[in-house]
């Protein structure tokens, strides 16, 4: 039998994940099937996946958080931490349980069809692109203040952004399949952590902050409860600690390239595992040893010499970020472009075009969002807020109500008539209840985070210009 014979991928594929909830299969296989020619596009381990997972979030997130604590005060700053990585690794549980009851779901596009219909799928579809794509400019960003900072801002910072993006092209069209970026990710993960937790034994090394003034008695700011700080400051910092968390929209294309799918909730557990302790023990010295003297991104909060060290040792996790992020947004065009097609998995022109083209396309509007947006903290607040609050908090929350609602249909009508169901269903188990109160809480939270976290970043982006901390666009001024 040859490993294109549909039987064979009918048996391979779609029985193993299935096979739990056999009362909903829909008839519909995996986007990608396993074959022996092509890519590979199911060839992540179980290990592989829990890598993935864990660089989805740590890198961009571990910068930014310790600098929310200055702004919500230590235990208002560590409560929102813990509150944010519980609810998104139960909702990264559910795009696991989703995507085993219909794997042909590639996208969070796709799971929004299945609740609303195309228009569902057209503009979460959209919104994964447009996020994903703003993360590589953030992750470019912080590529050039590494640059910066080991060279002493040599060139112009619109120059280092432009080299981020020249690799990105170079490595991310090259790399197709996650089982490749897994191995990346060794590497990128190891990179990151080490250069992470440099920063943190050097604070707590130091008997005053790096950048404290010398001399002179000193205040760390460092509060329980803050007080005093206007709601934008607050909101935005919620913001940018949920974007530490917002990997979950990329758990399903983790999740549709792995070998065994089942064997995600372990790769979930083992990833999330390690990003939530690292967050929580990092935040919580770096701010009780630095304060308000913390910077953003955090590996310069231990002073000049470890800053240039850490980013030295970091900028393989950097690189691996950049094409990682802009990688996601290529695959999505890629599989919208040419899903049910015989050239979404062969080495034809037509897909070599399209790939390349999904990529120059992400790299070159990241670069733009990159030298165009000067700052760095707000940028990932905005991101959070607008956009990342869809993918962590609210779409999984309706995933989770559609699932228990057991709603059995092949593609999203656009009635809602799941959610008539739904209330029929919520109190007739513990489970079922339970399932509700947090679907519930996922949603109001995320809502509310998307309002008041975009009108904070917002706010806080228009007061770095009136006070001239920010910028221009396509500025030269060093960004370290």
């Amino acid at each position: 039998m040859s490993a294109d014979d549909p039987k064979k991928n009918h048996t391979i594929v779609v029985s193993p994940q299935i096979s739990h909830f056999s009362e909903f299969d829909t008839g519909e296989h995996d986007v990608f099937v396993v074959k022996e020619e092509g890519p590979d596009f199911r060839g992540v381990t179980c290990i592989g996946a829990a890598v993935l997972i864990a660089k989805s979030q740590f890198g961009l997130g571990v910068l930014g958080l310790p600098q929310t604590f200055s702004t919500l005060g230590f235990v208002p700053g560590l409560i929102c931490l813990v509150a944010l990585c519980a609810i998104s690794t139960w909702t990264g549980y559910v795009v696991g349980k989703f995507r085993l009851r219909y794997p042909h779901i590639y996208s969070i596009g796709d799971a929004a069809e299945m609740m609303f219909g195309t228009v569902g799928r057209e503009f979460m579809g959209g919104a994964f692109w447009l996020f994903y794509a703003l993360c590589y400019g953030a992750s470019v960003l912080t590529f050039s203040i590494a640059l910066n900072t080991l060279s002493n801002h040599a060139i112009c910072t619109t120059g280092f952004v432009g080299i981020g993006a020249a690799i990105s092209l170079i490595i991310g069209t090259s790399v197709r399949t996650m089982k490749v970026m897994s191995w990346c990710g060794y590497v990128a993960l190891g990179s990151i952590f080490l250069s992470t937790w440099i920063v943190v034994i050097a604070c707590l090394s130091q008997s005053t902050p790096a950048a404290a003034p010398k001399g002179v008695p000193i205040d760390k700011g460092i509060v329980a409860v803050s007080s005093g700080k206007p709601f934008y400051a607050i909101a935005s910092a919620i913001a940018t600690q949920l974007l530490g968390l917002c990997g979950t929209a990329s758990f399903f294309t983790i999740h549709s390239e792995m070998k065994d799918q089942t064997q995600y909730i372990k790769s979930l557990f083992l990833g999330q595992g390690f990003v939530v302790f690292n967050y929580m023990i990092v935040s919580c010295i770096i701010y009780g040893k630095v304060g308000d003297y913390v910077t953003s991104p955090a590996l310069g909060s231990a002073g000049p010499l470890f800053q240039k060290i850490c980013y030295g040792i970091a900028l393989p996790g950097l690189i691996f970020s950049c094409f990682f992020q802009a990688h996601l947004a290529g695959k999505y065009g890629l599989v919208r472009i040419l899903r049910g097609t015989e050239h979404l998995q062969t080495n034809s022109f037509t897909h070599w075009l399209t790939w390349i083209s999904m990529m120059v396309i992400v790299i070159v509007f990241g670069f733009v969002i990159a030298s165009a947006i000067p700052f760095f903290n707000d940028l990932l607040a905005l991101i959070g807020a607008f956009i990342g609050t869809s993918f962590t908090l609210i779409v999984p929350g309706f995933l989770a109500l559609y699932l228990m609602s057991r709603y059995m249909t092949k593609k999203g009508d656009g009635t809602l008539s799941w959610l008539r169901k739904c209330t029929r269903k919520w109190s007739r188990s513990r489970s079922s209840v339970i399932t509700t109160v947090l679907a519930l809480f996922a949603i109001v939270f995320g809502f509310f985070i998307l309002v008041a976290g975009t009108y904070g970043a917002v706010q806080s982006i228009i007061n770095g210009y009136k006070n001239g901390t920010v910028s221009k666009a396509f500025d030269c001024a060093d960004n370290s």
